[in-house]
C-alpha cells in the first residue's frame, strides 16, 4: 500500500504519519518533500527533501501523472505482477505483503523485478525537469 499524505504547512501531516506508523506493520517511511525552508533541527534528507516551489509542483504533476498511467494500465486489464527491488537496501513490496503466496512471485515464472537505481534527489528532479519540457 502507497500512502500519500499531501497538503499545507501545519494541516497535520506529520501527525497522520506517526499515527499510521504506530498502527501499522512493516511501514516504511520516507522523507517528505517541502518547498518551504528548514527549521531548526531539521537536515536534508531526513526529515525533509527542501525544494523549490518550481521543482515541488514538477514533483506534484509528476506524481499525478504516473497515477494516472497506472489507472488507466489496471483498468484496461493490466494486472502483471513486477515488483520493484531497489539496490540500495535489497528490499522489495514482497517482504511485507501479506497476499505473497496468492499471487506467488517468483521472478523465474515469466514475472520480473523492476530494478529502482540509487539516483541522488538532484539526478531524479533534473528527470522530471527533462520530462517536463516533453509535455
Amino acid at each position: 500500500m502507497l500512502v500519500i499524505l499531501s497538503g499545507v504547512s501545519g494541516a497535520g501531516k506529520d501527525t497522520i504519519k506517526k499515527e499510521l506508523i504506530k498502527r501499522m506493520e512493516n511501514v516504511i517511511s520516507l522523507p517528505s518533500f517541502t518547498s518551504r525552508g528548514p527549521r531548526p533541527g531539521e537536515e536534508e534528507g531526513i526529515q525533509y527533501h527542501f525544494i523549490t516551489k518550481e521543482q515541488f509542483e514538477d514533483l506534484r504533476k509528476y506524481t499525478k501523472d504516473i497515477i494516472k498511467q497506472i489507472s488507466k494500465e489496471i483498468l484496461s486489464g493490466n494486472i502483471e505482477i513486477n515488483p520493484y527491488y531497489q539496490k540500495k537496501n535489497k528490499k522489495t513490496p514482497c517482504d511485507y505483503c501479506e497476499y505473497k503466496q496468492i499471487c506467488n512471485f517468483k521472478e523465474n515464472n515469466n514475472c520480473s523485478y523492476r530494478y529502482i537505481e540509487n539516483l541522488k534527489k538532484e539526478e531524479i528532479l533534473e528527470s522530471i525537469r527533462e520530462e517536463k519540457e516533453e509535455w
